[in-house]
C-alpha cells in the first residue's frame, strides 16, 4: 500500500522527467510543430515582430477595460430609465454595476500587460526565456479577456435571475469549471506517464453528475421564480430577463475554455523551461536560432579563436 501511494505520488503534473514529458513538448523549432502550440509574433526571435505585440496590447486594454472597467463605473454613477435601452431593462443594466471591483483587477492586470510587453521587445538571453515572455502575455491576455467580460455577462445574469438564480447559475458553473479542469490535468497526466493513473475521485467529479440529473428541474423553476414566486428579485417584470438567462452559461463556458483549452501549452512550457538544455540537444537547435544572430556570431568566433589556439 505505502508503494502504490509513493507512486502515485511521484506521478505528479510537474513532477515528470525529461523522456516523460516530450508527450506533451513537441518540437518548437520544427514546421510540424501543432498551431496550438505556437505564440505567432508573442516569442518570434524578430525585434519588429515582438514590437507589433504592444500594438495589440493597446488594442485589447482599451477594449477590455471599455467593457469591464468604465461600462460598470459608468452604471454607478448614471442614472436611466426602460426608454434608455431596447434590449434590456434598468434593472438587468443597473446590476452590471455591482461588478465595479473588476476594474481594479483590470488595472492591475492590464499594467503587467504593458510592463511584460515592454520587456519583451528586448532581446533575450535565450529562447527559452522568450519563450516565457510569450505564453506570459498569452495568459494575461486570457485573463484580461475574462475579468473584462465578467461584469457585463454575469452582471446581467444577476439583474435578470436575481440573487437565487445567480447562486444556481454560478454553482453549475464552478462545478462544471473545476471539474473540467480536473479531467483536463487527469487527461495531460496520462499522457506524460502513458498510463492510467487511478487517483482518489475528487469532490467535484463526484457532484456534477448529481446536478447534470437536476438541471432540467432546476431549470424550469428558475423560469417560474422569474414570472411568480420573484424570489430573490427586485424590480418589474421584463420579457428580457429569459433573454439573458444565458449571459452566465456562457461567460463560464468561455472561462472553461480559456483556462482548459491552452493547459497543456502552460505545462509543455514549464517543463520546456526545466529542461531546456536537454531539449536543445534533442530538437538539434542551433545557436542562431537558440540565442539570436549576434549572440551566435559572437559565440562561433569564440569558438574559432579556441580551435587557433588548440592547433
Amino acid at each position: 500500500f505505502v508503494e502504490e501511494v509513493s507512486r502515485l505520488m511521484a506521478k505528479r503534473l510537474f513532477g515528470a522527467s525529461f523522456t516523460e514529458s516530450q508527450g506533451i513538448s513537441p518540437n518548437l523549432f520544427s514546421k510540424n510543430t501543432p498551431f496550438s502550440y505556437s505564440l505567432g509574433s508573442m516569442d518570434s526571435d524578430n525585434f519588429f515582430q515582438r514590437l507589433s505585440v504592444i500594438i495589440l496590447v493597446v488594442c485589447f486594454s482599451v477594449i477590455s477595460y471599455g467593457f469591464g472597467g468604465f461600462l460598470p463605473k459608468y452604471v454607478v454613477t448614471h442614472s436611466v430609465s426602460d426608454d434608455d435601452y431596447n434590449f434590456m431593462s434598468v434593472d438587468i443594466y443597473q446590476a452590471i454595476g455591482g461588478f465595479e471591483f473588476v476594474r481594479f483587477i483590470l488595472i492591475f492586470i492590464i499594467t503587467i500587460f504593458f510592463v511584460v510587453s515592454i520587456i519583451n521587445i528586448f532581446p533575450k538571453k535565450n529562447y527559452m526565456i522568450q519563450r516565457i515572455f510569450g505564453i506570459t502575455i498569452l495568459l494575461t491576455l486570457l485573463l484580461l479577456v475574462d475579468f473584462s467580460l465578467m461584469p457585463m455577462l454575469l452582471g446581467t445574469t444577476l439583474g435578470a435571475t436575481g440573487w437565487l438564480g445567480f447562486s444556481v447559475i454560478c454553482l453549475y458553473g464552478l462545478v462544471f469549471f473545476i471539474n473540467t479542469v480536473q479531467k483536463k490535468q487527469k487527461k495531460i497526466k496520462q499522457e506524460l506517464y502513458g498510463e492510467v493513473i487511478e487517483e482518489k475521485t475528487p469532490l467535484v467529479a463526484k457532484i456534477w453528475p448529481r446536478l447534470k440529473q437536476f438541471w432540467l428541474v432546476l431549470s424550469v423553476l428558475l423560469v417560474l421564480n422569474i414570472l411568480i414566486f420573484r424570489i430573490g428579485m427586485w424590480g418589474s417584470f421584463s420579457v428580457w430577463r429569459f433573454a439573458w438567462l444565458l449571459a452566465g452559461p456562457i461567460y463560464f463556458g468561455m472561462l472553461t475554455l480559456f483556462i482548459c483549452g491552452p493547459m497543456k501549452l502552460y505545462i509543455s512550457t514549464f517543463y520546456f523551461a526545466k529542461y531546456s538544455e536537454q531539449y536543445r540537444i534533442l530538437w538539434r537547435v542551433t545557436d542562431e536560432k537558440w540565442y539570436g544572430k549576434r549572440k551566435a556570431k559572437k559565440l562561433a568566433k569564440k569558438q574559432l579563436k579556441q580551435e587557433k589556439r588548440g592547433k
